[in-house]
Parts: C-alpha cells; sequence; structure tokens
C-alpha cells in the first residue's frame, strides 16, 4: 500500500553511500522508520536539507503490515522554517525537542492530538518574535500529557511537595528521593497554571528555568523505562542564558 501523510523529522543518519535513514513522526501512522534511497546524489530527486531536526514534511512511502523500515517515495517541504534554521537559540531548542521526542514517543503511539501538538509547537517556536528561553519547559511539560503522567496541579498551602513519583503535590516529603522542594514545588505549580490558561513560553529566571528543566527530564526518566539520557541540554542551557 502506498500512504501520503505529514510528518515531522526526529532523527536521521547515512546509510549506504547514497541514502539515510530518517525516523519520524507521522500524523497516521505515528513512530515510523524510513530508508531515503539516493538522497546523498548530487542531483537527488529528494533533498537531503529536508530531514533537519523538526522539518515539518509531506512524504508518500510504501507502508506494508508487519514491515519494519519502510522505503520513502517522495518528500517535500510542508512549511519552511526559516526562523529555526538561522537563529542560534530557536535551533538550540528545536534539536532538544526532537531528542526528547525521539525518547519518549514509542512506535506504537499512532495519535493525531499529539502530531498537531508538536506541529503547532514546532510553529510557534519558528515564528516567536521574543525569547523562546521558556520554549523547552513549556513543551516537556506539555508533552506529559499525551505520556500519561501529566503533573496534578493539587498544590496548596499545606500540599507544598512534588512527588516525582506519583506526578502530584503533598503535604510532606516522601519515602524516596525523586520530590522537589517546596520553593521548587510553588514554581511549578506556577508554570502548570500559566500553562493551562494557554500561555506558550514560560517567563522565569534562568535558574529556575533550568532546575525545573532538569527535573522535569528526570519525571520522564522516572516514567519512561530506559529513557537515558539528554545530551543536548548543557548546549540548551548555554545558548538560552537570557
Amino acid at each position: 500500500m502506498i500512504l501520503s501523510t505529514k510528518g515531522v523529522v526526529l532523527h536521521c543518519m547515512d546509510y549506504s553511500e547514497t541514502s539515510i535513514i530518517a525516523r519520524i513522526y507521522t500524523e497516521q501512522l505515528g513512530l515510523q522508520t524510513y530508508i531515503v534511497k539516493g538522497v546523498r546524489k548530487k542531483g537527488a530527486r529528494i533533498k537531503r536539507n529536508l530531514f533537519a531536526p523538526l522539518s515539518i514534511i509531506q512524504l508518500v512511502a510504501n507502508h506494508k503490515e508487519g514491515e519494519g523500515m519502510r522505503v520513502m517515495r517522495e518528500a517535500s517541504c510542508e512549511y519552511q522554517l526559516n526562523g529555526i534554521a538561522t537563529d542560534m537559540a530557536k535551533t538550540a531548542v528545536s534539536i532538544y525537542i526532537s531528542e526528547l521526542l525521539s525518547r519518549s514517543v514509542s512506535a506504537q503511539m499512532a495519535d493525531p492530538n499529539l502530531y498537531g501538538f508538536i506541529e503547532d509547537a514546532i510553529l510557534n517556536l519558528d515564528r516567536a518574535t521574543g525569547s523562546v528561553a521558556g520554549f523547552p519547559l513549556s513543551f516537556t511539560i506539555g508533552l506529559t500529557q499525551f505520556m500519561g503522567f501529566d503533573p496534578h496541579n493539587n498544590f496548596t498551602g499545606n500540599d507544598t511537595f512534588f512527588d516525582m513519583v506519583e506526578g502530584n503535590f503533598s503535604s510532606h516529603p516522601p519515602d524516596h528521593a525523586y520530590y522537589l522542594s517546596s520553593p521548587l514545588s510553588n514554581r511549578l505549580s506556577e508554570v502548570l497554571t500559566a500553562l493551562n490558561a494557554g500561555v506558550i513560553s514560560i517567563v522565569a529566571d534562568h535558574a529556575t528555568r533550568s532546575e525545573l528543566l532538569t527535573r522535569m527530564i528526570e519525571y520522564f526518566r522516572i516514567h519512561i523505562p530506559g529513557f537515558g539520557e539528554i545530551k543536548s541540554v548543557q548546549v540548551l542551557s548555554d545558548v538560552l542564558k537570557d
């Protein structure tokens, strides 16, 4: 069967002398792995630059039930992401998001709502005119709702410790090491409230953003077996110091 769908490029690598292998989160089929033949040849019909991290493409590929790696027949650019391509801060954020998605999204997750969330986030990042320093944190927390472990914002004057195992706030530190202090829990609650109100990019000082992002990545690691390390975090922290 030949199928056409939109997709977001998460990662690609060279394969043989002229081809690449691309991991793409598609709108209709979830996470898929494609071989794109001849893309590294001079004058190739499908251009290699279509496969930068978070590129949004329209693709046509062979899809056969039970087949692992599929052959991409056609690909075209769905949106020109000039903002991400030309802004160092946006580029750093895009690399972080693609790595986070690569470690979070499984092949079984065909979810049009998740695809819509990812595509909207990419376009918002590309078109942003102000600072994008709070964008990684807002995206990371927003993604949890599709992963099934979104934090429950039950913070009160009594429930001031965020338990990262249970995903909610409690009145005392839990009997394990995976929780946030009261001050950081308070800031997390403020971020959750802002995101619930529709804020796209969180406004906070660099130290708070960095600490919350580090702990939210730890939160993913707790809830996703084999999640591993996010290598782009340090570069992200160095670039987004405003």
